[in-house]
C-alpha cells in the first residue's frame, strides 16, 4: 500500500525545511527579492493613504459661502436651503443668520473689543449659507444653479475656497498616479514572485532529482512528492511578508508618520498584513505546484 501524504505531515514539513537548508543562499535571495517588491508596494500604499486622507480632510474645509440679502424672508431662505440640500453634489448645507454670523466673528477674535457695541454700529454682517459639496471641484455646479434659479435676487455674493480646490486638484493627481502605480506593483509582484519561486523550486527539484525518482519507484503518491515543495513555496512567501513589514515598520517609525492623526486613522496595518500574507502564500503555493507538477509530468513513472 502506498504511503499517504496526510499520514506523514511532520516528515514532509521537515523535508521542506531541509530543501531550504540545502539551498540556503537561494532561499535567502528568493525571500529578500519578494520582500523588497512587497516593501515597495507598501510604500506606495502609504503614499496613497496619505494623499487620500489629506483630500478628505481638505474636502471638509473647502466650503462654499453664500451671502444672503437682509431683505430675504425666512420662508424664501428656508426654501432655498432645502433646494440646495436636494442637489446631488451637496453633502451639507447650513444657514446662519446675521446675528449668528456676528457671534461667530466675535468668538473668532476674543482678544479684541466689540466695536459694534462700543460705537453703536449696526451689525454689518449678512446672513449666510455654508455649503459643503462632496468634492471641492463641484462648487461651480452649485454656483451655476443658484445664478440661474429664482433665488438669484436673494444673494449678495458667493465665496469659494479656491486655494483649497487647487490643493485638492494636485492631491487628486498624486492619488490617481499612486493608484495606477499600485496596480503596476501588484502585477510586478505576482509575476515576479511566480517566476522567482518557480526558479527556486526548480533548483530544489534538481538537487533532489534522484531522491524524487526513488520515491516514485517505491510507489510514493504524487501528492506526497508535491507537498514538501508546495510547503517550501508557502514558507518563502510567509518570510517575505514578515521581512517586508519589518522594513515598513522601520520606515513608518523613522518618518514619524504615526504622529499624524489623519494617517493614523486611515492606515490599517493588520488588514494590509493579512491580505498580503494570504495573497503571497497563495502565489507561493500555486507557483510551487506548477513547478513540481511540470517535473512530474515529464517523468515516466508518474502515477496518473
Amino acid at each position: 500500500m502506498r504511503p499517504r501524504a496526510s499520514k506523514n505531515p511532520r516528515r514532509l514539513i521537515e523535508i521542506s525545511f531541509q530543501n531550504i537548508g540545502r539551498n540556503l543562499l537561494l532561499s535567502v535571495a528568493t525571500t529578500v527579492m519578494m520582500g523588497l517588491i512587497l516593501f515597495i508596494f507598501n510604500i506606495v500604499m502609504v503614499l496613497n493613504v496619505l494623499t487620500t486622507s489629506s483630500i478628505n480632510t481638505i474636502n471638509e474645509k473647502a466650503d462654499l459661502i453664500i451671502y444672503v440679502s437682509e431683505n430675504a424672508s425666512m420662508l424664501n431662505i428656508t426654501n432655498m436651503l432645502n433646494d440646495i440640500k436636494s442637489l446631488p453634489v451637496v453633502k451639507e448645507a447650513e444657514y446662519k443668520s446675521a446675528g449668528e454670523a456676528l457671534k461667530d466673528f466675535l468668538k473668532a477674535y476674543p482678544d479684541k473689543a466689540d466695536p459694534f457695541s462700543t460705537y453703536n454700529i449696526d451689525n454689518p454682517l449678512p446672513g449666510n449659507i455654508r455649503i459643503l459639496t462632496k468634492k471641492p471641484e463641484q462648487h461651480p455646479l452649485v454656483i451655476d444653479y443658484l445664478n440661474t434659479s429664482n433665488y438669484k435676487n436673494l444673494l449678495l455674493d458667493m465665496e469659494s475656497s479656491n486655494e483649497n480646490q487647487e490643493i485638492v486638484s494636485r492631491l487628486v493627481k498624486v492619488t490617481s498616479f499612486t493608484e495606477k502605480l499600485i496596480i503596476g506593483v501588484i502585477i510586478t509582484f505576482v509575476f515576479g514572485s511566480l517566476l522567482i519561486i518557480i526558479n527556486a523550486i526548480h533548483l530544489s527539484i534538481f538537487t533532489r532529482k534522484r531522491e524524487i525518482q526513488i520515491m516514485q519507484l517505491v510507489g510514493a503518491r504524487p501528492s506526497m512528492i508535491r507537498f514538501p515543495f508546495v510547503f517550501e513555496g508557502a514558507i518563502y512567501s510567509t518570510v517575505a511578508v514578515f521581512f517586508s513589514f519589518f522594513l515598513l515598520v522601520a520606515f513608518i517609525e523613522g518618518s514619524h508618520l504615526m504622529e499624524f492623526q489623519v494617517f493614523k486613522e486611515s492606515f490599517y496595518p493588520a488588514s494590509l498584513f493579512g491580505l498580503e500574507l494570504a495573497g503571497s502564500i497563495l502565489i507561493g503555493v500555486i507557483s510551487s505546484f506548477f513547478a513540481i507538477n511540470y517535473y512530474l509530468k515529464r517523468t515516466l513513472v508518474l502515477d496518473k
